[in-house]
């Protein structure tokens, strides 16, 4: 029974798209409105990837790509703790080896594949199979093998935590570490990020990761601020609370063009430098309020838990578990006769064909279905595999040193 318990905790860390994906309060308690919004968070994520996955959660008020990533970093900020600051180096490595360690792994990876692939007449990956793409590529793009393309994410979100660590410190150091000057600042990073976005679109080399960085500060400080000043007065009565964010959102889409950006290219800020993060507010609001008013319900699920523990695989794979789904409906297209209309030549030149026989949107769901469970049975064999040969490792290691410790002792007697 330890060893299982031990092993679960092991698992529910590697698995989990930010550093502190455990979801627990102060209390040393599970966070479940937190671990819900985790999973509702993630959902939207691979549904923006395929048509909606033939579901709409509130799009067309709250449109996906106005908020959807603010809504992770939001909740990465809302648990970083103060104790972190007790031991920077140390908390910056658990962050290295959380995050970023096992993407690099990921993207060597999915390297072989896109080379494999490109071998059999596939160009949907751009970058070559080299030193560079390996180990330079993630960190100012992440897109070059396209297969794992949602993993871009998690560099800049590194790149947050470190800053905010650091900055935190610095602070502290003048006195005036508090949540208002802080909050203060990362706006002010931000919105010159994205102003600078607005006059000299898609940066390239380390200046998008730099940007990417500037645009997710407010939004890790949103999660923070909210934990520490704004989670105790946060019991509005719901239709009072939906009535402020629908009438606020309603306002935004009356006066606002198209409400959607691109944090990935740091493109098509087309209202401004501010209404970004307003969006992100808005839709961080709604649904966090959705979350907290289905958590007595759904919070012991299986299945809400196995998502929000599995966000990091999720992002990482989704986008290969959607070539997964392809490819079946190529092969049935081939020995059966159906999916006739399936585009072989689409398949292998870009990572963004989703196949819905006779156009039908509701075909979707699988894509959604497979983004979400493929990565995380991804996730589970690579974490049990790993686990494996940690273990005889470690059994190997102990009776190297037993069997050590007999040849010493033997010599001694000798």
């Amino acid at each position: 029974m330890g060893k299982n318990k031990t092993r679960s905790k092991s698992a529910f860390k590697q698995n989990s798209v930010t550093a502190e994906n455990k979801r627990l309060g102060d209390d040393g308690n599970i966070n479940f409105t937190f671990k819900i919004l985790s999973a509702i968070g993630i959902i939207i994520i691979v549904s923006g990837h395929c048509y909606n996955g033939g579901v709409s959660l509130m799009y067309d008020w709250f449109p996906k790509y106005s908020y959807n990533l603010a809504l992770f970093v939001f909740i990465s900020g809302y648990f970083y703790k103060e104790k972190h600051e007790e031991h920077i180096f140390k908390y910056i490595w658990g962050r290295t080896k959380r995050l970023l360690i096992p993407a690099y792994l990921w993207n060597i990876v999915y390297g072989i594949i896109a080379f494999a692939l490109t071998q059999v007449g596939y160009t949907i990956a751009q970058g070559k199979f080299d030193l560079y793409n390996l180990f330079v590529m993630p960190f100012i793009d992440g897109e070059s093998f396209a297969y794992n393309l949602g993993s871009w994410f998690v560099y800049p979100l590194f790149c947050v935590y470190v800053f905010n660590i650091l900055f935190r410190k610095l602070l502290k150091k003048v006195h005036r570490g508090n949540e208002y000057v802080i909050l203060a600042v990362y706006l002010a990073i931000g919105i010159f990020g994205v102003q600078y976005c607005i006059w000299n679109p898609a940066p390239k080399g380390a200046l998008l990761l730099l940007f990417r960085s500037m645009f997710f500060l407010p939004c890790f400080e949103f999660g923070r601020f909210y934990h520490e000043k704004l989670e105790k007065h946060d019991n509005l009565n719901s239709v009072a609370y939906f009535a402020i964010v629908l009438g606020v959102q309603l306002l935004l889409l009356t006066f606002c063009e198209n409400l959607e950006y691109t944090p990935s290219k740091c493109v098509k800020f087309d209202n401004g430098c501010v209404i970004p993060y307003v969006t992100a507010i808005t839709g961080i609001a709604f649904w966090l309020r959705v979350a907290k008013l289905i958590t007595p319900i759904i919070k012991n699920k299986k299945l809400v838990r196995m998502i929000s523990d599995n966000t990091y695989s999720i992002m990482i794979h989704h986008i290969f578990a959607f070539m997964i789904v392809k490819w079946a409906f190529w092969g049935l297209s081939v020995i059966t006769p159906l999916f006739k209309d399936f585009d072989i030549l689409k398949l292998k030149s870009t990572i963004w064909y989703i196949y819905r026989p006779n156009g039908l949107n509701f075909y979707c769901i699988i894509y959604l279905a497979a983004g979400i469970f493929i990565p995380i049975l991804i996730g589970t064999v690579t974490h049990r595999i790993f686990e494996f040969m940690k273990e005889h490792t470690l059994k190997s290691m102990q009776k190297s040193s037993r069997t050590s410790k007999v040849n010493k002792i033997e010599k001694v007697i000798k």
